[in-house]
């Protein structure tokens, strides 16, 4: 003779994957960029010999513009932000009041920053370049 609970059983389960199979998923993907896309430093930008104007006819208009007792260094930044969401949803209104659902999230922070740093005589000093680092160079730099 076979026990009651396994028919009981049975029986739920047959009756909650209905549920379960016709649940919400849902993905959200959000790509977020600040700034225009920053190259490498190219090779003939050499120290003691690359002027403001060549800096600043390749790369346009900085983010940032900093004093730095006699010198000024100008910061070029693209900070890029991804995140995907994955959510899993079961409607259970009418068996229960919570809906169970589940759910996670990628978050993914990306700067690539080039700081090129000029004496007062408008005359290439420094560059400092990274590429996809996950914290800001010109926060660390000082």
């Amino acid at each position: 003779m076979r026990c009651r609970f396994d028919t009981i059983i049975r029986i739920a389960v047959v009756l909650l994957i209905p549920l379960a199979i016709s649940g919400c998923i849902s993905l959200r993907i959000d790509k977020i960029q600040e700034g225009v896309e920053i190259f490498p430093p190219k090779d003939e930008f050499a120290r003691g010999k690359t002027s403001l104007k060549e800096i600043l006819s390749c790369y346009g208009a900085p983010d940032d513009l900093v004093d730095m007792n006699g010198d000024f260094a100008l910061h070029f930044r693209k900070a890029l932000y991804r995140r995907i969401n994955i959510s899993l949803g079961i409607p259970l209104k009418n068996i229960a009041l919570p809906n169970p659902s589940i759910g996670t999230t990628g978050n993914l922070l990306l700067y690539d920053t080039v700081v090129f740093i000029f004496t007062v005589d408008n005359v290439l000093k420094d560059i400092k370049f990274e590429k996809g680092t996950s914290r800001s160079l010109w926060e660390d730099y000082w």
